[in-house]
């Protein structure tokens, strides 16, 4: 059977590795590294090429191993951590950083380095696309261009690295970082890195391509896709996700009137309001109810809690104003709203509404 272009190019790679000595550098997919994140290049390319007058903004241009800090349109969760400040530098590097003032020391980082055994510069959560000296300073080079597609809560970020000459290189390398908003991905896609097979930078052959976390690599919180091995090849892309890792559950408060008085026997929508957050892998809203149990197991209603983007809830539970006379402290009904995460724990929380014996309990 006559393989397919791709399947062709990939083999093609793939002998490139091998002939450079740089065997088990090229993967279909790795991890899951120790944070829970996994790599395939099993992934469709679609270049989204923001140059041109798409609109983007423009930064770095005409400088050499230079920095810039840029903000995020949504929080973007990498290592479970909401980051909204980005460090990018010439040299195909994105760090994450806590405020834009952090965005210096990043000279040295035009040497790239093994993850596995060394931390990058200031020792930032980082993902790296084409980690290498680049600069934007020859003849024909453009900059780094960000621009954000799409409208929430599925937005995409996407900065590229547009025309970037490696070092000694006469021609540039183009490659752009994509990330997700709705499920906190990062696509890293290649336009152009095939460049002259004699050149030293050819197909990413001095280059570092993968994602870490701050304290790595002793935590193991990283992903190596190939570091000084030329796999990388036009029209490709691989992507980095999460897997959900977290064991904690959602964090649930509610609150209602402890009290149902007259006890006339009428129905009464008790509104019972509260939240639910879950700083891991996000609250499944879907998954958000509630469920009545009455002592007398007469009246237990149960139904699906509205949860707002900001984790509010408000819903109304139907009691009966009523109890047994004899009942002498009172009927009591227990609340119960719960929630699961995306990872799938639960988390719960219970309160307690009661029609009293008299008006003095």
């Amino acid at each position: 059977m006559t393989p397919t272009p791709h399947v062709h190019l990939r083999r093609i790679a793939i002998a490139a590795a091998l002939a450079a000595g740089s065997i088990g550098a090229f993967a279909a997919s790795k991890g899951p590294d120790g944070g829970g994140y996994t790599a395939s290049d099993e992934t469709i390319y679609s270049f989204v090429d923001i140059s041109g007058a798409s609109g983007a903004a423009a930064t770095l241009a005409g400088t050499d191993d230079g920095t810039a800090a840029v903000t995020l349109p949504f929080a973007f969760r990498f290592y479970g951590t909401p980051y909204t400040v980005a460090c990018v530098s010439a040299n195909g590097a994105l760090y994450f950083v806590p405020a834009a003032s952090a965005c210096t020391g990043f000279d040295g980082d035009f040497a790239n380095t093994d993850l596995t055994a060394a931390p990058v510069p200031n020792d930032r959560p980082a993902i790296l696309p084409f980690w290498t000296d680049l600069t934007f300073q020859e003849v024909g080079a453009g900059g780094v261009l960000y621009q954000t597609i799409g409208t929430a809560p599925g937005r995409r970020f996407v900065i590229q690295w547009n025309n970037a000459y490696p070092q000694g290189s006469s021609n540039p390398v183009t490659f752009q970082l994509v990330l997700s908003e709705s499920d906190h991905s990062a696509l890293v896609q290649y336009k152009n890195v095939a460049l002259d097979a004699t050149d030293p930078a050819h197909n990413g052959a001095h280059a570092t391509v993968g994602i870490r976390n701050a304290g790595s690599p002793s935590n193991t919180q990283l992903l190596q896709w190939s570091m000084n091995a030329p796999v990388l090849i036009n029209n490709s892309a691989i992507l980095f996700t999460a897997s959900p890792t977290d064991s904690a559950g959602p964090i649930v408060t509610a609150t209602a009137p402890g009290t149902l008085w007259p006890p006339n026997g009428k129905t009464v929508p008790v509104q019972v309001r509260g939240t639910i957050t879950d700083a891991g892998s996000g609250v499944n809203r879907s998954s958000a109810r509630f469920a009545v149990t009455d002592e007398y197991g007469a009246v237990q209603p149960t139904g699906a809690i509205t949860v707002a983007a900001n984790g509010t809830f408000t819903v109304s539970v139907p009691l009966v104003a009523a109890r047994h006379d004899a009942d002498v402290d009172g009927r009591k009904y227990t609340i119960v709203a719960s929630a699961k995460d995306n990872a799938g724990n639960q988390g719960t929380a219970t309160l307690v509404v009661v029609v009293p014996h008299d008006q003095g309990k």
